[in-house]
């Protein structure tokens, strides 16, 4: 279990996350069937590894000397993937799966931001949080779509 007592503990789980979420939404453009669905897929890979850019970029030791806090132990769980990504996950699979990391990144980042009083990281992450609740959204149609009514 993941335990976050700084915002380094923090940034450094988010770029490990950023590069899964790049590798599973890679390979759910591999998998899908549809143009639409491919090039969306495509699309939330850049985003992610995007993301994972700029938490790279970020001046820890700047953002050290903000004030900051700890996440209670017992809440870091659902910020974590229930599921292992594997290259060989089914397309449905990738979809469940991406749905929980999603959500789990947008909780991850608005918590994040309440760990800092350094207004300009707290933007970033609660823009990250925003991007994060969009690409929920975008794959919870594609859920109900592929998955709730084909089966």
């Amino acid at each position: 279990m993941e335990k976050f007592v700084t915002l380094d503990d923090v940034i450094k789980f988010a770029v490990d996350r950023e590069e899964t979420a790049y590798k599973l939404y890679k390979r759910a453009a591999e998998l899908s069937t549809s143009i639409a669905s491919r090039k969306m897929f495509e699309e939330l890979a850049q985003e992610e590894a995007t993301h994972k850019e700029v938490f790279s970029r970020i001046d820890i030791e700047k953002a050290e000397q903000h004030k900051l806090c700890t996440l209670p132990e017992s809440s870091i769980a659902k910020y974590l993937a229930d599921i292992t990504f594997r290259p060989d996950l089914t397309f449905n699979q990738i979809l469940a799966f991406a749905l929980k990391t999603e959500e789990n990144a947008y909780q991850l980042y608005k918590a994040a931001a309440g760990m800092t009083d350094d207004e300009q990281l707290q933007k970033v992450l609660m823009n990250f949080a925003d991007v994060e609740l969009g690409h929920r959204r975008r794959l919870e149609a594609i859920y109900e779509e592929r998955v709730l009514t084909e089966g």
